[in-house]
């Protein structure tokens, strides 16, 4: 009713300007203020009516917005730039913006830091062509066949970072202390679950892998299957690949410097936080938590890891 009100004054007072009051005179005669039937009559000319503008919205964002291109095509030259060094680049063309500024604008068009690096090696031709090979040999390989195998380290001071408390109180919070040990933990992972899993004291030279794939892997492949590892020199001996093809099963070594992740790094990582969250500080217990997590690795849940590593029926 208020709105009604104030846009039925502002139209009489625009009616008796029309009609020949001077905007002091059409004013007094209607209670308002001169410097307000100037303002309604320079509307009325720009809108066609008086009625005032939204309130609100983003009125401040049109000039840094002018050189969105400069800005996007900076982040693109070097994406690893700050803020604070994408505010100074501009700068030197002469275009002052404020850090929170900066900082919006980003926001704004979806603009976010992630952690993008790789090896330089990637982008090698004779790379690329391996790389680009294996992803068009990926819908060829059966995934009920394949067994990725892989190493992690698990270490006895393992825990948790991070915490709840009250606003204001320091989280205090047991993790184990003192001096931490490194084991070793190798496995292999197929749509049927976790296999073959070793642990080791310790780094894993190539005599150790050598005696894992013969007395541990080899055993639990199936004739047929197909045995992915990545590209470490303890993998790279004959004896490793001999003693897995006399298991009538193959080796495939994906390309190197691949970004891709496998599916047994996603089961790593989850293995990972749960020995984060059992936080075992002594030796022996750290493997028996090793053995225990690594049996919690349904098939439906290894399947899931395999399709979103791309390796799926």
């Amino acid at each position: 009713m208020a709105k009604a009100l104030s846009l039925d004054l502002r139209v009489r007072v625009l009616a008796a300007v029309a009609a020949g009051s001077s905007h002091r005179a059409a004013a007094e005669r209607l209670d308002v203020s001169a410097a307000s039937v100037s303002r309604w009559r320079a509307r009325a000319r720009e809108q066609g009516e008086p009625r005032a503008r939204p309130l609100g919205g983003d009125r401040r964002s049109g000039r840094i917005e002018a050189q969105r291109a400069t800005i996007l095509a900076l982040l693109a030259e070097r994406p690893d730039t700050t803020i604070e060094e994408l505010r100074m680049a501009l700068g030197a063309r002469g275009l002052a913006f404020g850090y929170g500024t900066l900082h919006r604008f980003l926001e704004r068009h979806g603009v976010t830091r992630k952690k993008t690096a790789h090896a330089a090696e990637q982008d090698r031709p004779d790379i690329l062509r391996k790389r680009r090979a294996w992803r068009d040999s990926q819908p060829g390989l059966d995934p009920d066949r394949l067994v990725f195998v892989d190493e992690t380290s698990a270490k006895t001071n393992m825990a948790r970072a991070h915490g709840w408390a009250p606003r204001g109180q320091r989280l205090r919070m047991a993790v184990p202390h003192g001096h931490w040990k490194t084991t070793t933990f190798v496995a292999g992972l197929a749509r049927r679950g976790m296999v073959a899993p070793f642990v080791i004291d310790g780094p894993i030279d190539r005599d150790a892998f050598e005696a894992y794939v013969g007395k541990v892997l080899v055993p639990e492949l199936r004739p047929g299957d197909i045995v992915v590892m990545d590209n470490l020199s303890n993998r790279k001996g004959p004896t490793v690949r001999s003693t897995i093809e006399a298991a009538g099963a193959r080796l495939l070594f994906p390309p190197p410097y691949s970004p891709d992740p496998d599916p047994i790094e996603l089961a790593f990582s989850k293995l990972k936080a749960l020995l984060r969250k059992a936080a075992e500080g002594a030796v022996e217990a750290l493997w028996a938590a090793i053995g225990r997590i690594s049996t919690a690795f349904p098939p439906q849940e290894c399947r899931n890891d395999f399709a979103a590593a791309g390796y799926s029926a």
